[in-house]
């Protein structure tokens, strides 16, 4: 008997040292395992500058549509332009969703408005939000170089004078605040706002 439980003994001990090796030799070659993998690169450029995911601008280069009582490329009531947003995802790997905010609320005479605002060669611009508009740049867009055009209009209001005469001897420059932040587009849906 005591021969019998010897070799039971030896043989459980054969059995365990062979499933501890096993355990072990499977953990061994899970810990050896390394997993290489591209990166998507997030580079974009916003009117060739290099941006982060926000940014804040002015803009202060408008294209003036004048009239014969304006001076070229000076911006007066009853005029009217246009200026451009580019922006340049060339060195991205990933489909990008974007919002501009364009704060024309802010600018110190109310009679300067945002007319309209389209993005050239695509008629996907959504507006999402009080002076904020938003898109897509899919992975097939990618190589595409994206214009937004803004329009803007200075209103003749007769009412406004005094403003209008103020607003022109104190800024020689016009500005309009501008943001725009982008991050990853992963399929969610761009709502229309309604007010």
């Amino acid at each position: 008997m005591k021969k019998l439980i010897s070799i039971v003994f030896i043989i459980l001990l054969v059995i365990t040292f062979y499933e501890i090796t096993i355990t072990y030799s499977l953990f061994e070659s899970d810990m050896d395992l390394v997993v290489n993998s591209d990166i998507g690169r997030w580079q974009i450029k916003l009117n060739d500058s290099l941006i982060n995911n926000t940014t804040s601008f002015s803009v202060t280069n408008v294209t003036i549509n004048n009239d014969v009582n304006t001076r070229e490329n000076y911006f007066a009531p009853g005029t009217e332009g246009y200026f451009d947003v580019i922006i340049d995802p060339n060195d991205t790997d990933v489909s990008i969703y974007y919002e501009i905010v364009c704060r024309t609320d802010m600018i110190l005479n109310n009679q300067i408005s945002l007319t309209r605002v389209e993005k050239l060669n695509d008629n996907d611009l959504v507006y999402v939000a009080p002076f904020t508009y938003a898109s897509v740049i899919d992975l097939d867009e990618i190589d595409e170089t994206i214009t937004l055009r803004f329009y803007i209009q200075w209103n003749n209001n007769e009412n406004n004078n005094e403003v209008d005469s103020l607003y022109g001897r104190e800024s020689s420059v016009f500005e309009i605040p501008m943001s725009i932040s982008f991050k990853q587009y992963l399929g969610e849906a761009v709502v229309e706002y309604n007010s």
